[in-house]
């Protein structure tokens, strides 16, 4: 005799013993649980950044009513693989965001509140079901918790102006998504030795300032970015120039590597590590502030070359060229300028 197993019920949105559109009251009776606990779910995945509401629509619009007896369509599971899919990718960044931003336990509390309710479902929900909203919500944290790059969670800027190196927060700095400053234009720095500052910057610029009247060598080691944010920066790429993640980069003016053997002058070892922001180490004057000018004094300038005027009408030309004459005399002043001052105290002359 063929044994005959139950077909499950396709889920639908319930009238009976309904609050809203059903959709609590489906689930609790597609799953054979209380109805009272998925309203809970609800409520608290709301608290997420409103992730209760936008799932609680999401299933109303493709769950059917219980009147349709003609089971789910196509276009309807269509609906809810996408909506899984955008579920699990989301719930992968809330947990590689709580990771990068230092509460991983949060990560490790809520894996396991997933893993006790995937262990009472087993039976209702499958393995894989179970188990998928697991992975990821763990495997991008792991990942990430593996590269050691942590943000501090602020939005603030922050600027370090300490009265002797001692005076220093403990290391490493660390910034958040605002902008990291350290300031030494007036610090005690000592005659000669190495200043060791380690940084963990976030994804915007971090600026060393040093002292422009006294030279100051400095040492770089660079870390590349963690390779879940470099798997970032490679799909970001799509975004355009200010939503794209960028590998680490520094821009370091005078006083580069170790002096030469005799020759006085601190080393400021930096070992920088950054979720993509750049590093920009420079000295700076007194009068200038260096979180609204850190491209002081300007960058190395090309002299524009004489306009081709052949084939231009004569007052039309006359007046390029006094134009460009203009541009010129402006043009070599900045650059007499800036060749003066982009070397740094260190540089001989």
């Amino acid at each position: 005799m063929v044994a005959m197993h139950e077909v499950p019920s396709p889920t639908t949105r319930r009238r009976e013993g309904r609050w809203l559109g059903g959709v609590c009251a489906g689930l609790a009776a597609r799953w054979d649980v209380p109805v009272a606990g998925v309203r809970a779910a609800f409520v608290l995945a709301t608290a997420v950044l409103g992730l209760g509401v936008l799932v609680y629509v999401a299933a109303w619009l493709i769950l059917p009513g219980d009147a349709d007896q003609g089971g789910q369509r196509a276009i309807v599971l269509l609906a809810q693989a996408c909506g899984a899919l955008v579920g699990l990718t989301a719930l992968a960044g809330a947990g590689a965001a709580a990771t990068l931003f230092g509460f991983g336990w949060v990560v490790v509390a809520l894996a396991g509140a997933v893993l006790a309710g995937a262990l009472a479902g087993w039976a209702r929900l499958g393995p894989a079901w179970a188990l998928l909203p697991l992975g990821a919500l763990v495997l991008p944290s792991v990942a990430l918790a593996v590269g050691g790059l942590r943000i501090e969670p602020s939005t603030a800027s922050r600027v370090l102006a300490p009265r002797r190196v001692a005076d220093l927060p403990r290391q490493p700095l660390r910034s958040g998504l605002g902008m990291l400053t350290v300031d030494l234009r007036r610090t005690e720095l000592p005659a000669r030795g190495t200043i060791p500052l380690r940084i963990e910057a976030g994804v915007r610029r971090t600026l060393i300032a040093l002292p422009h009247d006294r030279c100051v060598h400095v040492t770089l080691t660079r870390s590349e970015m963690p390779p879940m944010l470099r798997v970032g920066a490679a799909l970001s790429r799509g975004l355009g120039e200010y939503g794209r993640l960028q590998a680490p980069q520094a821009m370091l003016f005078g006083g580069r590597g170790l002096p030469p053997i005799g020759e006085d002058g601190p080393v400021l070892a930096v070992d920088f590590r950054s979720a993509g922001g750049t590093l920009v180490v420079r000295d700076y004057p007194d009068g200038v502030d260096p979180s609204l000018q850190p491209d002081w004094p300007g960058y190395p300038i090309s002299l524009e070359v004489r306009p081709d005027t052949a084939g231009v009408p004569r007052a039309a030309a006359k007046r390029l060229v006094r134009e460009w004459h203009a541009r010129r005399k402006a043009q070599e002043r900045a650059k007499r300028r800036i060749d003066r001052l982009l070397g740094g105290p260190c540089t001989k002359t």
